[in-house]
């Protein structure tokens, strides 16, 4: 049989499958927030990189706006001519010297060449004459005629690295010259300084990974230029690597659109038990929740139904085993508890009334019992008295011997009564007691002074056995005796009559013999049927489920053995 679930367990399953929808959209709301999270964080690194940008793209903006203004000045257009006049380069040099001035951070050095790529006025005297015939700049805005930004280049008249940017000048639609400003990197640096917010950094790196500006904060969390170079290479806009200060970030790649440079903004990844508590933190507060809750389903349970049910249950265990108890909760009960209290509170009042009831009556039908056992037992002795008196008018030895036994019949039927009102249970006997009482009555009653008495060896086992076994044992017992007690014991050196009796394997085998001279030998032989007596042991021997063995030992005496089944335990209580 499966084993069956506890109140408490019942209860708090049922409550745990009651909540579990509830737990399975806590989970699967903490997902959906983390899908959320995820999709808003790559939204913010790419709104991120979009302002880096857009600040770049309004700084080179700025810088074609200021190029377009200072190369339409006569100055200029005049100085870009192959021979110059001396008087056009100063007023052009005197005109790129308070332009620069305006922003002397952003910007290196402004200069005018001609359509060979040779400087002939800039902002810094030592650059003219210069050749930037081979400079990529050149050859970006002689080929398309437009407004070009070439790669980062280490400046020729300075010790900083400059992007430059630069416009044609053309005349009669010809190619005259080249326009030039260089845009320091520092300026780089300062417009990717301000983060958009205060966990997203930005930087701006070159093609090979190397870092060209940004907030310190943003270009330590940058990985290796390698990782960097991977990524712009394969065109990979989104991915998540440590940094150089070993912490997780996820990085969004951006190209800065007209130049070599890329925005690379970086937002950092938790990770470990804070990442965890981060991730599913309403997850695990509800999961809490119902931990409590189907923990004070439990408690409750136990408090107001299993604690009660317990002490129904000892109070009944009491009640069965009969001690005497009261019915006396610990602590109040729930009405619905205290009504079945009361109601086997009730019950037990009854049940104990019921049994005192029963067993008064037992009682007195077992003293009734007793009180007719006693009265059977004064009749058959007052029965036995009277044949004791009229055997003493009677003259025939035989006829007497007749009476005698008939005596000895009722006197058995006299000692088991007084047998069965004499002991605790009244339905059953001590087997060997009573044998032993049985042939000592009987001797008694034949013991002559003119015949010697043979001892008697009883050996029996110590059981009990009711009426429907002692009867018919007793009666066996009576007659076999009675025939050994009419044999001759002089001339016997030590006459005895054994009466042994023999339990094994579910049968019992009863045996008396004696070593006396049997007088009529010839009616215990094996086939010899002899008279009433041995007729009545047979009969006796059928009645327990046996039979009987009658015969004359070669050494003197008779043997009657009789064998039948054990007696059940139950005989008594059929009895």
């Amino acid at each position: 049989m499966p084993a069956r679930w506890s109140l408490r367990s019942t209860l708090v399953a049922i409550a745990a499958l009651t909540l579990l929808p509830i737990l399975g959209l806590a989970a699967w709301q903490a997902d959906r927030e983390q899908e959320a999270k995820a999709t808003l964080q790559e939204a913010s690194l790419a709104a991120a990189a979009d302002l880096v940008v857009a600040r770049y793209g309004e700084l080179i903006e700025a810088s074609r706006r200021m190029l377009s203004a200072a190369c339409a000045a006569d100055a200029v257009r005049q100085s870009a001519n192959v021979q110059p006049e001396p008087v056009d380069v100063s007023r052009c040099e005197s005109y790129f010297t308070r332009v620069l001035g305006t922003s002397p951070a952003q910007y290196s050095v402004m200069l005018v060449t001609d359509d060979q790529g040779v400087a002939r006025c800039a902002s810094q005297p030592t650059a003219v004459g210069m050749s930037f015939a081979d400079r990529d700049i050149f050859q970006q805005v002689r080929s398309t005629g437009q407004f070009a930004i070439g790669e980062q280049v280490a400046s020729r008249l300075g010790p900083n690295t400059i992007i430059p940017v630069a416009l044609p000048i053309a005349s009669d639609n010809a190619f005259r010259g080249m326009c030039a400003v260089g845009i320091t990197l520092k300026a780089l640096a300062d417009v990717a300084a301000a983060p958009p917010t205060g966990s997203i950094g930005a930087a701006v790196v070159a093609r090979d990974g190397a870092t060209i500006g940004g907030d310190p904060a943003a270009m330590r969390r940058l990985p290796i230029p390698s990782r960097l170079a991977a990524s712009i290479a394969g065109n990979q806009a989104d991915f998540s690597e440590y940094g150089r200060d070993s912490s997780l970030y996820q990085f969004r790649v951006q190209p800065i659109t007209g130049s070599a440079l890329f925005a690379v903004t970086s937002m950092p990844i938790p990770e470990g038990i804070a990442a965890l508590a981060e991730r599913w933190a309403a997850f695990c507060l509800i999961g809490l929740a119902l931990i409590v809750v189907l923990l004070v389903v439990w408690l409750s349970a136990d408090h107001w139904c299993v604690q009660p049910l317990r002490y129904i249950q000892t109070f009944a265990e009491k009640v069965a085993r009969g001690e005497e108890t009261k019915f006396a909760p610990p602590h109040s009960w729930s009405p619905e508890m205290a009504s079945i209290g009361a109601g086997v509170s009730a019950m037990a009042e009854a049940i104990a009334s019921r049994e005192a009831e029963l067993r008064a009556n037992l009682e007195q039908r077992d003293h009734m019992l007793r009180e007719i056992h006693h009265r059977v037992k004064n009749n058959l002795q007052m029965i036995s008295s009277l044949l004791n008196l009229q055997a003493g008018e009677i003259r025939s030895p035989r006829i007497r011997r007749f009476f005698g036994d008939a005596q000895n019949r009722v006197l058995t039927l006299s000692i088991l009564h007084r047998h069965l009102y004499e002991r605790s249970s009244w339905s059953l006997v001590d087997f060997q007691q009573f044998i032993s009482d049985l042939v000592r009555q009987i001797s008694v009653g034949r013991r002559g002074a003119e015949r010697q008495a043979p001892r008697y060896h009883i050996r029996a086992p110590i059981m009990a056995v009711g009426p429907d076994t002692a009867i018919p044992v007793g009666l066996i017992v009576t007659e076999a005796v009675s025939i050994a007690l009419t044999h001759n014991f002089e001339g016997v050196a030590a006459p005895e009559v054994r009466i042994e009796t023999i339990e094994r394997e579910g049968q019992v085998e009863l045996v008396i013999e004696d070593n006396g001279l049997g007088h009529d030998t010839g009616t215990l032989g094996p086939d010899g049927r002899g008279g009433f007596g041995l007729t009545l042991i047979r009969g006796l021997a059928m009645q327990l489920g046996g039979e009987a063995t009658i015969s004359v030992k070669e050494s003197g005496g008779s043997r009657v053995a009789v064998t039948f089944p054990t007696p059940s335990v139950d005989e008594g209580e059929d009895a």
